[in-house]
């Protein structure tokens, strides 16, 4: 079989199928394999910052996203009872919301619509084993059918079981010291098309989002000494995030009392994947599965497209598989790792502060980034952010 220019992509979540696009803009045929049984509906808003937004527009997709666009207004700090300790509108300095704001099945929605009349998707389907050969690589799936392709690429996710078959001894984990839960909770009247945010005692941060029309999305992340648990069962997991919301305030008491009735439950560490190479042979790294920036950063989006973009290009300018892995990396590998040191576990801390006095401090410090004169002095206009967007990664031109 002519393996040539097919290529099996795991994973679709924002990079495959980002990938899958420019791939066949450059004539090559994908497959993309996705162990779930459909397009996950659930996740939480993502941001499309900086040169994401580039990808987006030459993908011409900037209206599909806005009309999907959660509508949100801004972020309002609040203190333990719900009282509001400052406000930062959409375009302020500091402000949780981008210019791009939507829900991450709805952008899985946006880039499946995109792709699905040009490449292959096979849905409830994952590799069990792969085998490189001289002119192509072999993957064998989990209904025991093995195929041929020229290249894989791993675009699973942070914990993804492709990437541990070649790659394991390669990667790492970097724990930041806290826990991550998001999910959705039933939206209440009260709501509207602000975000929340409460620090709580003992070092508990509480975002609540708009989603849609019946439900609001929840973040919540809190400091954790150990990043592993006794027990990690489903039970095990909310009986820990309890615990984080216990005598939080007000609007962890509403979390805690939906969370029974959650279906869609992430939880885990707050980390993120430091992989020493991102390619072994014909079989390369992508996106979270590579870099995973964690999803606290809001970067995680954007460092996807632009990299499913560059690895689509070299893939099709270079001379082989390896000059092409081997340019992707060189490029990116800098963007990345500015993103990933902008967390540390000493400004998780910062950001998670456990006292009274700590909670004092931060909502004095909210109050500032938010006062009017902090945001006439430093607050980027619309054409600043445009300019910063369009200066954050040199592209190169592959057309």
């Amino acid at each position: 079989m002519d393996t040539t220019k097919r290529i099996l992509i795991c994973g679709s979540g924002v990079a495959g199928p980002t990938c899958a696009y420019w791939l066949h803009k450059y004539g090559y045929s994908t497959v993309i394999v996705e162990k779930a049984a459909a397009l996950r509906d659930g996740g939480q808003n993502v941001d499309i910052k900086g040169a994401g937004q580039q990808v987006i527009e030459m993908m011409a997709l900037s209206e599909k996203i806005e009309a999907n666009n959660t509508q949100e207004r801004g972020q309002k700090y609040l203190d333990a009872a719900g009282n509001v300790i400052a406000v930062l509108p959409k375009g302020a300095l500091g402000t949780l919301t981008s210019d791009f704001e939507i829900l991450r099945g709805d952008f899985a929605q946006v880039l499946f619509e995109s792709t699905k009349d040009d490449c292959e998707y096979r849905f409830g389907r994952f590799v069990t084993a792969l085998e490189e050969k001289e002119d192509g690589i072999s993957a064998t799936f989990d209904n025991g059918k093995t195929e041929d392709f020229e290249l894989v690429i791993c675009a699973e996710g942070i914990n993804s079981s492709t990437r541990d078959m070649l790659m394991a001894a390669q990667t790492r984990f970097r724990y930041l010291g806290a826990y991550m839960a998001f999910f959705k909770i039933p939206r209440r009247e009260e709501d509207d098309r602000w975000a929340y945010t409460v620090n709580g005692i003992g070092g508990t941060f509480i975002t609540l989002r708009p989603g849609n029309e019946k439900e609001t999305t929840v973040l919540i992340t809190f400091l954790r000494r150990d990043h592993d648990m006794f027990g990690d069962t489903p039970a095990a997991r909310r009986r820990l995030l309890r615990q984080a919301l216990d005598g939080r305030g007000a609007i962890a008491d509403r979390v805690s009392a939906d969370l029974d009735t959650v279906d869609d439950f992430y939880f885990g560490p707050m980390s993120q994947v430091q992989a020493s190479t991102w390619s072994k042979g014909r079989f390369v790294l992508l996106g979270d599965a590579a870099f995973c920036p964690t999803p606290f950063t809001g970067k995680g989006t954007a460092l996807a497209l632009v990299a499913a973009y560059v690895l689509a290009g070299e893939i099709k300018r270079s001379a082989d598989h390896s000059q092409a892995f081997a340019v992707y990396e060189r490029l990116l590998r800098p963007y990345v790792e500015a993103s990933q040191k902008q967390l540390n576990p000493r400004r998780i801390r910062l950001i998670h502060p456990r006292s009274g006095c700590g909670i004092y401090l931060t909502h004095l410090a909210q109050r500032l980034l938010a006062s009017q004169a902090v945001q006439r002095r430093f607050r980027p206009s619309a054409a600043k952010r445009a300019r910063m967007a369009a200066d954050d990664f040199l592209f190169a031109d592959y057309s």
